[in-house]
């Protein structure tokens, strides 16, 4: 489980703001703040979505080449984030 501490990390590694956040992860402002004050938890598919964009900015792939990703179509966004926090290759995109 990420506790409020690693969402608001993923979030600033990426240098958004929590609406910019919201609207990457598909949810309201809303729901990132009150997952980010402690108050809740993201569950399900956004928590999947936060745990490959930590595992691809911690894997070495640049917020810049995943907020680039973010600007597709929304099925061609979560592949392309998927495939960057997942897939094995020889050498880390950047």
């Amino acid at each position: 489980m990420l506790d409020a501490a690693r969402l608001i990390s993923i979030r600033k590694r990426l240098n958004l703001v929590q609406e910019q956040m919201a609207r990457l992860l598909g949810v309201s402002y809303v729901s990132v703040n009150r997952w980010e004050g402690g108050h809740s938890a993201p569950g399900g598919p956004t928590l999947d979505l936060y745990l490959a964009l930590d595992r691809a900015i911690s894997g070495g792939i640049s917020p810049e080449a995943i907020l680039r990703a973010s600007n597709d179509e929304r099925g061609a966004f979560l592949y392309a984030l998927f495939r960057m926090a997942y897939a094995r290759t020889k050498g880390k995109t950047r």
